[in-house]
């Protein structure tokens, strides 16, 4: 039976998470895709979780830089869910885009970070730490015919810069995150949180775009965290042979263990990523024609698998 949820109706399931589920709908009367996240009734009876929702689309709405994902509407249904609607993203998380073509060229990993960057830079600016950059937070779109449009997604865990008073929203000693790319003062929690927390977590979403793999892998979270604390960096040269020295240098630098040795902002960490040699190798024509061709792939195994099928 087909779902409808204030103005929009349900069309498919798009994924699930700690905070909701997010599904493919459209607008009664605009007849837009957009993109609606969901909490049910029996998910909102822990007030922490209602509060963590509330404000993740209040903080996200208050934002307004192009890459990142945009709120169109926040409400309650008539059966108590709560829900927001955001823009519905056509392209692929960069951990799908890893996971289905590998590890990307340097260049592109540069002309995705530096826009993931400016996203950044509105955030700290505004006194607001993501606390969870991972590559299946971070889309490559297609929007208005251009690709590889960078979006940051996901605000659930913002919360403001060196501010105790949102301590309420996760449990005590509950520690919030994706430990592999978790930075080592947000794993140890023995300082307060700033903006070079979520330029650590950036630099290991680089990393895994280089190499394929984050900069630290182990069987449970707790190993994971201790190992972004206390043991050194594989360069990722000596994971991927081809990386330029002056890119690897910048994600080592985000990935320094003390904050003070990280670039000190978002501003400055995209500066040198735009003076690394192969800053130029990726631009919009060359990412439209990425797209293209991606899309001629999609539509040829598609063919081959009704083919199959027939037969």
């Amino acid at each position: 039976m087909e779902e409808t949820i204030s103005r929009y109706r349900i069309i498919e399931k798009l994924g699930a998470g700690g905070m909701g589920e997010v599904y493919l709908a459209e607008h009664l009367l605009l007849k837009r895709p957009c993109a609606v996240k969901l909490i049910r009734p029996g998910d909102a009876t822990d007030p922490r979780a209602l509060a963590r929702f509330e404000r993740e689309v209040r903080l996200t709405a208050a934002l307004s830089h192009p890459n990142i994902v945009e709120i169109y509407d926040y409400g309650r249904a008539e059966d108590g869910t709560y829900y927001y609607v955001m823009e519905y993203l056509n392209g692929l998380s960069l951990a799908e885009l890893v996971e289905r073509h590998g590890p990307l060229p340097p260049g592109r990993v540069v002309y995705l970070l530096r826009r993931v960057c400016g996203a950044l830079g509105e955030a700290h600016a505004a006194g607001l730490i993501h606390r969870d950059i991972k590559p299946s937070n971070i889309f490559a779109a297609r929007r208005g015919g251009l690709g590889d449009v960078a979006k940051l997604l996901d605000f659930g865990l913002v919360r403001p810069a060196a501010r105790s008073d949102t301590a309420y929203l996760s449990r005590e000693g509950q520690i919030l995150g994706t430990p592999l790319y978790m930075s080592p003062e947000q794993g140890t929690g023995d300082r307060e949180l700033d903006g070079r927390s979520d330029i650590y977590s950036l630099g290991a979403v680089a990393y895994f775009l280089l190499t394929g793999r984050p900069p630290f892998e182990g069987e449970g979270g707790i190993a994971v965290m201790i190992a972004h604390a206390r043991d050194p960096i594989v360069p990722p040269s000596r994971v991927r042979a081809d990386i330029p020295e002056d890119l690897e240098r910048v994600v080592l630098r985000c990935l320094a263990k003390d904050p003070a040795e990280r670039y000190p902002d978002a501003e400055g960490l995209e500066r040198a990523l735009c003076q690394c040699a192969c800053a130029g190798d990726w631009h919009r024509d060359r990412a439209a024609r990425w797209w293209r061709a991606a899309d001629l792939g999609t539509q040829e195994r598609s063919e081959d698998s009704r083919l199959t099928s027939v037969a």
